[in-house]
This record gives structure tokens, C-alpha cells and sequence, in this order.
């Protein structure tokens, strides 16, 4: 039998120190991995030893939903088969259910991304007469004008809006807060669905500030869907997923001339590789940075 979440995690860690010799960062990386994973086992009820090969790839495809990158699904993954062997070796379960599991093939291919004519057809195609065209108004505009995930997106609270300062706080991943600057349109657009329409929403006291036709907290499918049925309207035929409008918000920050340090700092990417990744501009604009920045020319 599987005892406490905190055992399990400790005997996990020590196993990894004595059995594996990871590193400080490995370590740390693994740990955060099977947390998350524990962590939605418990919201979907299953229990770890009998948790099958569907269950992990349910948990993979979730990720992927949300726009995690394949390196970091593969390296999530990696993780998990570390605690299934654990287990295995512990003689707490009988089979290894990552066996069979597969990681995410890994692509040099570039993020997609809209342009900036097809991000303002699809925002200025919403007409702000209905609660539901305010609330998805504020949300589109919100995460294209901060760049955020859709889980940063969704844990947003009343309280993480700074109007004067012209700021949001957002909790990313594990826990780290940041500050990122919000345009004046998108924060127009969040007082006009507070001011007008939350409280068609808010059936009950909520502390998020989008909530659902129920009351309460959207979902990644939630913005998914939003997102698909504003850009149909707009007669965007892309193949779209809310993380497009991050990839969006990074490619035109980086295109006008916005240094990369500054787009890590809002993307919250704890290294710049990551970021590096939104450097694919055009000629043109790769000669206009040429033109003003070479010495020599």
C-alpha cells in the first residue's frame, strides 16, 4: 500500500539520490514533475499503483492542450517513468504502466502564431453587447496582451488586476509570481465586464475574475473553445489553441524590437533558450535591426 503523498515523495527523493545520483537540478526538475502528476491523479480520483497506460496519456495530452512544449512533456514523462520503476523496484506495484507510453516527438518546427491583422480581426470582431461578448472580449484581450498561459489565465483573481499601474499578477509555474504590464485596451475591456456583466456570471461569491454561464472557474477547454468560435467569426481558418495567442504576443514584441530579456521576464521562462525560440523575424525586420544596430553599416 502507497502511504502519504509526502512519504512516497521523500522515499522517491531518496531513491533518486542513492539509486540514480541526479543532481540538485534533476532532482528538483523530477520532484516538480511527479508532484504535478500526484496532484492530478487526486483531482481525477486514480489511484497511483493502479493507474494504467491511459491515465498517464491523459495526463500528457493535457499538457499538450495547454501548450507545454514537446521537450517539456518528454522530460514530465521521463519523470514518471522514474517513479513507476521505483515502485516497481519497491514491489508496490506488479507492472509498470509507462512501459508502453511513447514521449512526444520533438520538432525544430517554429510556434504558430497569428499575425497582427488577424489578432485585431478576431478582437475587433467581438461586439461588447452581451455578457458573454464582454467576458470573452476581456479574456482574449487579456491573454494576447500579456502573453499568458491558459492556466495563468484562469487563476486570475479579482484582486490580480492593477488599473492605475496598468498591471496584472499572475502566479506561473511552481507558484512564481510576476508582474506583467497590460495595455489600457485590454484593461478597458476588463472593467467593462466587471462593471457590466460579471455579476450575470457570479452566482455565488467567486474570487476569479472570468468565471463560466455556472458561476464558476473556466477551463483550458473553456478558453479553447472561446478562441475557436471568436476566430470562426472572424474567418480566421487557422488551426488554433489558446496558446496561440502567447506565441502571438512574444513573435510581435521580439518583431518590434523588443529585447529578449525583457520578453523572458513576461513570459515568465526561467531560461532564455526558451524564449530564444520567438527570434524567428522576417528579412525585413532582420535588416531594419541590421541597418541600425551594425557599426559598419
Amino acid at each position: 500500500m502507497i502511504s502519504s503523498k509526502s512519504r512516497l515523495l521523500l522515499d522517491f527523493k531518496n531513491y533518486l539520490l542513492t539509486e540514480k545520483g541526479c543532481s540538485d537540478l534533476t532532482l528538483s526538475a523530477y520532484l516538480t514533475d511527479v508532484n504535478q502528476y500526484l496532484l492530478y491523479c487526486k483531482d481525477k480520483n486514480i489511484e497511483i499503483k493502479i493507474s494504467d497506460e491511459s491515465n498517464i496519456e491523459n495526463f500528457l495530452n493535457e499538457l499538450s492542450i495547454e501548450g507545454i512544449n514537446a521537450r517539456s512533456i518528454s522530460r514530465k514523462l521521463t519523470s514518471i517513468k522514474n517513479l513507476y520503476e521505483f515502485l516497481y523496484r519497491e514491489k508496490i506495484i506488479d507492472k509498470d504502466p509507462t512501459e508502453n507510453v511513447l514521449p512526444p516527438k520533438l520538432s525544430k518546427k517554429l510556434p504558430d502564431y497569428l499575425t497582427v491583422e488577424e489578432v485585431t480581426s478576431i478582437l475587433n470582431c467581438i461586439k461588447v453587447d452581451s455578457p458573454y461578448d464582454s467576458r470573452d472580449k476581456a479574456i482574449l484581450e487579456t491573454i494576447y496582451g500579456a502573453g499568458l498561459r491558459v492556466s495563468e489565465l484562469i487563476n486570475l483573481k479579482l484582486e490580480s488586476v492593477f488599473y492605475e499601474e496598468c498591471y496584472i499578477k499572475v502566479l506561473g509555474k511552481r507558484m512564481k509570481e510576476r508582474m506583467i504590464p497590460l495595455n489600457r485596451v485590454a484593461l478597458k475591456s476588463i472593467e467593462e465586464y466587471l462593471k457590466k456583466y460579471r455579476g450575470f456570471f457570479a452566482k455565488d461569491k467567486s474570487e476569479f475574475l472570468f468565471l463560466s454561464r455556472r458561476g464558476k472557474k473556466l477551463t483550458r477547454m473553456d478558453i479553447w473553445n472561446i478562441l475557436r468560435k471568436r476566430a470562426k467569426e472572424a474567418g480566421i481558418k487557422k488551426e488554433l489553441h489558446p496558446h496561440i495567442l502567447r506565441h502571438s504576443f512574444a513573435t510581435h514584441l521580439i518583431e518590434g524590437g523588443a529585447d529578449l530579456r525583457s520578453v523572458q521576464e513576461m513570459l515568465g521562462h526561467s531560461s532564455i533558450i526558451t524564449t530564444e525560440i520567438y527570434t524567428h523575424v522576417n528579412k525585413k525586420q532582420l535588416s531594419k535591426i541590421y541597418d541600425t544596430f551594425h557599426p559598419r553599416s
